[in-house]
């Protein structure tokens, strides 16, 4: 009966092409339906499936053979055990893919089997350590808030100007904000990634923009020109936003907000935060520039909660 229910489907499958294997799966179905209503199955499949892998790996090696013989019962139950397993696995897995854009849910970065390219999960290492104490990151009123300040449910989210997964999450947000205009915002936290070029200037220069109340286009800015960032266009973007330039130059040329961008990393690395980009909903963490539909599978559950 084991034998006959592991090769019910590649037979149910190779039936489909052969009038022979259409015969085989007519057995094997036969076998089990008369199986599991405890009665003696007829057909002696299992016995020629026995007959027929032992006598392949025969020509091999005797020995082999004569232990897959003896013991075809217990080997029959540990693959029907592994065919489970897997079955529940590869469910779980396009369960996970399906709403949250990877095989491991929202918080993985592992390999997905659905998402071989990474494409959804790929974000800038930060080389920090794992934390034995996770402390789950809190808003602040000195960092910015995009979208409407009277929201229900705020997004915490930890990137970086110069790290091209948090620029490809950018519009993946503005989806959500959109989606969920008036209830839902993000609080957008400086988490400079040390190997990237410009990351920490650039970060520099979204708080002294906010300080003259232009954050969120020069924050845009950063991220449309993110391959091209440089000292000088960091000043040029201020120039064509309209800041007042020596209040701008003498911000940053100071690294008047050097304190407060170490204070948000270190929120950050405490709440877990291996890399960029990281979102935190209430206590949900969605790792990488998962799809809309992650964001909105979380979100709908904690607006509930609101």
């Amino acid at each position: 009966m084991v034998l006959c229910l592991l090769a019910l489907p590649v037979l149910l499958v190779l039936g489909i092409f052969s009038v022979k294997y259409r015969r085989l799966a007519k057995d094997a179905l036969h076998c089990l339906s008369r199986t599991v209503t405890f009665r003696k199955c007829e057909s002696g499949l299992d016995d020629r499936i026995r007959a027929g892998i032992t006598g392949s790996i025969l020509k091999f090696s005797p020995s082999i053979a004569r232990i897959v013989y003896q013991n075809y019962k217990l080997l029959s139950w540990l693959f029907v055990i592994l065919m489970v397993w897997s079955a529940y696995a590869s469910s779980v897995g396009f369960y996970n893919y399906y709403y949250y854009g990877n095989c491991n849910g929202p918080e993985s970065t592992g390999f997905c089997l659905f998402d071989p390219t990474g494409q959804n999960t790929k974000l800038s290492d930060a080389g920090v350590g794992a934390q034995k104490e996770i402390v789950l990151p809190s808003l602040e009123a000195d960092d910015p808030i995009i979208g409407g300040s009277n929201a229900s449910l705020t997004i915490i989210e930890f990137g970086c100007y110069s790290c091209p997964y948090t620029k490809k999450a950018e519009p993946t947000v503005a989806e959500v904000l959109e989606y969920y205009k008036g209830r839902v915002n993000v609080q957008f936290k400086n988490f400079p990634i040390p190997h990237h070029n410009m990351s920490f200037y650039a970060a520099l220069a979204a708080d002294c923009a906010l300080e003259q109340g232009v954050y969120k286009p020069y924050h845009d800015a950063l991220f449309a020109q993110q391959e091209f960032l440089t000292n000088s266009s960091l000043r040029v973007i201020a120039g064509n936003l309209g800041l007042n330039t020596t209040e701008f130059e003498a911000c940053l040329a100071g690294e008047k907000f050097k304190d407060e961008i170490e204070s948000d990393r270190q929120m950050g690395i405490r709440a877990g935060v291996a890399g960029t980009p990281t979102f935190f909903i209430n206590g949900q963490k969605i790792v990488g520039p998962k799809p809309f539909k992650t964001f909105k599978t979380v979100i709908d559950e904690e607006l509930k909660n609101v």
